[in-house]
């Protein structure tokens, strides 16, 4: 019996560190600067795993949980780092799926100010089927994450198969989930205990502008917990008829790659544990402001309840404003 069971995705994270670039001012916000029809110079790499289901999986590691991951990876140099660092952090790697083609991987671009862009390859991960996995595992939790491409299909079986052997499931919706938006994702999320996503992402999954609105949209699928996270200004939590309006942790910020995965994770290790809701957001928040200090989304992860208190306060709400 597993405490927790990881699913998504699985990737090799390359950091490319250069003086070669910088951000600009850009018309809707800002861009990173790189000269064409030249060399550019790299001072600097580092090579981490990454990808929603190794990201999770590391928090539940680290907090002593017994934990798989489920994602699919090739037959090649970037699979077999990315199943080594699994294997490094204790975390059952028997479920990955090892097939033909190429692993995911990112580019991570990061300028002499410290500003970063992502190129991500999918590779293979879009091609993860219900055939693929291994549907014999037992656990307390399945921890969804975004799943690419034509992988998505494979949610209603997977949620039919934790709801027959009693699985708590956790979802954190990608791109192909959101786009079908609430009202088609409905009979799916009745069986899920937890949803989380972000508030752009509330916003396009929800239909309302107001992040209070979306998530008492949200609440009102859900069995149990819907979060919105909101970067630094903190998160909002809804637990049944209770709606929490939490801060974040003030640190510098280095590297954004796997701050929600970290959140998130560190909040479902902390209802294993039997905590309360405002203790698992505590956790999730420190999870998370510990992840962005360090670059790559795994140095960072902490295994420790924070000991200074996060600013959090209960919302009075009226149950008819969606």
């Amino acid at each position: 019996m597993f405490d927790v069971v990881t699913i998504g995705s699985a990737t090799k994270d390359l950091f490319l560190f250069t003086n070669d670039s910088s951000l600009k001012p850009g018309i809707n916000g800002h861009f990173l600067e790189i000269p064409s029809d030249k060399k550019i110079e790299i001072d600097k790499k580092l090579a981490f795993s990454g990808g929603s289901a190794t990201n999770a999986a590391a928090t539940f590691a680290k907090f002593g949980k017994s934990v798989a991951a489920i994602a699919k990876v090739g037959k090649d140099d970037n699979g077999r780092f990315i199943l080594d660092d699994l294997r490094s952090r204790g975390i059952v790697a028997d479920y990955m799926i090892e097939s033909e083609g190429e692993t995911p991987f990112s580019d991570v671009l990061v300028s002499k100010n410290g500003h970063m862009v992502l190129f991500i390859y999918r590779g293979i991960e879009s091609t993860l089927s219900i055939e693929d996995i291994k549907l014999d595992f037992k656990s307390k939790w399945l921890y969804i994450g975004p799943l690419a491409g034509e992988s998505h299909k494979i949610l209603p079986d997977i949620v039919s198969y934790c709801k027959e052997n009693g699985i708590k499931i956790v979802f954190n919706p990608g791109a192909e989930e959101l786009n079908l938006k609430l009202k088609r994702m409905e009979s799916l999320l009745k069986d899920i205990d937890v949803v989380s996503m972000n508030n752009d992402e509330a916003k396009q999954f929800a239909g309302y502008e107001n992040d209070i609105k979306n998530i008492l949209k949200l609440s009102k699928s859900v069995k149990r917990i819907a979060i919105i996270t909101r970067g630094d200004k903190g998160c909002l939590v809804m637990d049944g008829n209770e709606l929490y309006d939490a801060g974040a942790f003030n640190v510098k910020q280095t590297n954004f790659v796997g701050a929600g995965d970290a959140f998130l994770s560190g909040f479902i290790n902390a209802l294993i544990d039997e905590k309360d809701t405002p203790e698992a957001i505590a956790l999730g928040s420190f999870n998370a402001s510990n992840v962005v200090k360090f670059y790559g989304a795994k140095d960072g992860i902490i295994n420790e309840y924070p000991k200074q208190k996060l600013k959090m306060r209960r919302i009075k709400y009226e149950k008819n404003q969606v």
